[in-house]
């Protein structure tokens, strides 16, 4: 989650919020500013500002700064026409909706390759293929993109246990060996469950692959390698995750097809005869239950 959306989200005091205040509103001057400065000019202290700061999730204010600058950029650079969260309003035609989120999704794919690290991203890859087994963790639309993906490598043979949240995550800890690695894929990287089950897997050894938004949260904290998704969407006040899910699906993409693309033939192969099997299997059963039914008729 972005550190403006926190400031907007978190409890503050009054004196951590006019720092917050001050920060937001100044954004573009604090770059060249010392925190002394900061605290002077907004009547507080340079203990308040790092209570601030350890309250957002940093060290310090310095750690809290060098973010801050690098998101000011982020948000300088995309998503300038559409707003994420209501790109459009009642007045809007069909046509202009369908115009809107057409150029929404063009340009969270664009914002998702910009923010994409290659070095973490042939890390994820190379964990996953290093990996005796795969498992992969979330809730709601992140599952469902998850399941998509666990469909995706099962058709070239690699197998993806999806831990649901909903009483599995009971036994994942147990599950997990050094061996393995866990994709948890959560937006706010704030998910209670999914950060307490981050730190059991952390604790069995197992390597932690995070999909999450940009920014610091506290299941990055046990990630041996992150990979950032668009991030210009609130929680709460949107008409829906449009940019999140397009970023989030095609991060899971780039997952797979970098995967393929290490044993490209054989993954093909693989791929092929899969699928034949399963094209085989379906018809021959519906072809036997056809049968069987004309059979009583």
């Amino acid at each position: 989650m972005l550190i403006e959306q926190k400031l907007e989200e978190i409890k503050l005091s009054s004196a951590q919020k006019t720092v917050a205040e001050y920060l937001l509103d100044k954004r573009t001057e604090i770059e060249n500013m010392t925190i002394q400065e900061i605290a002077k000019q907004t009547y507080t202290s340079v203990a308040t500002i790092i209570r601030l700061a350890k309250k957002l999730g940093y060290s310090g204010y310095q750690e809290l700064k060098e973010d801050f600058l690098k998101e000011l950029h982020y948000l300088d650079h995309y998503f300038t026409d559409i707003d994420p969260n209501y790109p459009f309003d009642s007045t809007d035609t069909i046509q202009k909706i369908v115009g809107k989120i057409s150029k929404l999704e063009k340009e969270t794919i664009e914002d998702t390759w910009a923010l994409i690290d290659h070095d973490s991203l042939q890390n994820a890859v190379w964990t996953m293929k290093k990996s005796q087994r795969i498992h992969l963790c979330a809730i709601s639309y992140c599952l469902m993109l998850g399941q998509m993906f666990r469909l995706d490598m099962m058709r070239i043979g690699v197998s993806v246990n999806i831990c649901d949240i909903s009483g599995d995550e009971l036994f994942l800890p147990a599950l997990v060996s050094k061996d393995d690695c866990v994709i948890f894929i959560s937006y706010s990287g704030q998910i209670e469950k999914l950060c307490l089950l981050a730190r059991k897997v952390k604790e069995r050894g197992a390597k932690i692959i995070v999909i999450s938004a940009l920014g610091n949260n506290e299941l990055k904290k046990y990630a041996d390698c992150t990979l950032n998704v668009s991030t210009r969407e609130k929680l709460l006040s949107k008409i829906k995750g449009y940019s999140n899910e397009v970023s989030i699906k095609l991060i899971l993409d780039i997952l797979y097809s970098c995967y393929f693309g290490i044993d490209f033939e054989i993954h093909n192969k693989k791929r092929i005869a899969i699928s034949q099997f399963a094209e085989t299997t379906s018809y021959s059963t519906k072809r036997d239950s056809t049968l069987a039914i004309m059979k009583e008729e």
